[in-house]
């Protein structure tokens, strides 16, 4: 035995040794990034929230005032999303899309949304979304003025972006219920790895 130095008692030994290993363990997430577990349960509970709600809307029936450069007149629509699947395990909304306009279907299918592919979420007002695309296409203020589209009763839409500025819709008129699966929707799209920059 060295001078000067005394022998570890087995029991302080073990403990230093235990010790040492759990300093050298893997160490534990950040708070900013839930464990695989909780992320699966909040995009379970997202999914359920988007699903439900959008089966409850039923169809809309709303009129459209519309003023632009080719056409000035008043629109019947109506529409619905039903058959509505939010499904965690493959980040998508798979649901039947039913269109008409005056009284003439213009859209009756089966669509999906895959959440791994959307690059943004906007949540706001049907009017709202038609004054962006108008500016988009370069419509001057001047020009929006004259130009315009306005709903009765007033209608609220969630929106995805997609690649290529495709995406889809949903419409609805309870603007507090737009705001729920609005945040439902850009949490989901999170949590599969989506983008959720504003529209």
């Amino acid at each position: 035995m060295m001078k000067g130095c005394r022998r570890i008692p087995p029991i302080l030994a073990f403990a230093i040794t235990a010790a040492a290993f759990a300093q050298q363990a893997t160490p534990r997430p950040p708070q900013s990034a839930p464990p695989p577990t909780q992320s699966a349960q909040q995009l379970a509970a997202a999914m359920q929230v988007i699903q439900k709600e959008l089966n409850s809307v039923g169809k809309l029936t709303f009129k459209v005032d519309v003023s632009n450069a080719d056409e000035k007149g008043s629109s019947q629509l109506s529409e619905q999303a039903s058959k509505v699947i939010a499904d965690p395990a493959t980040c998508t909304i798979r649901y039947h899309w039913w269109e008409s306009i005056s009284g003439n279907v213009v859209d009756d299918e089966d669509k999906s949304i895959s959440l791994h592919d959307v690059l943004g979420v906007s949540t706001m007002s049907a009017e709202e979304s038609w004054k962006k695309e108008a500016e988009k296409e370069g419509a001057t203020p001047d020009e929006l003025k004259v130009y315009y589209e306005k709903f009765d009763p007033p209608m609220f839409i969630v929106a995805t972006r997609m690649a290529g500025d495709d995406g889809e819709a949903f419409s609805f008129t309870d603007q507090k219920q737009a705001s729920r699966v609005g945040k439902a929707v850009a949490q989901a799209v999170v949590l599969c790895g989506g983008k959720t920059v504003p529209i």
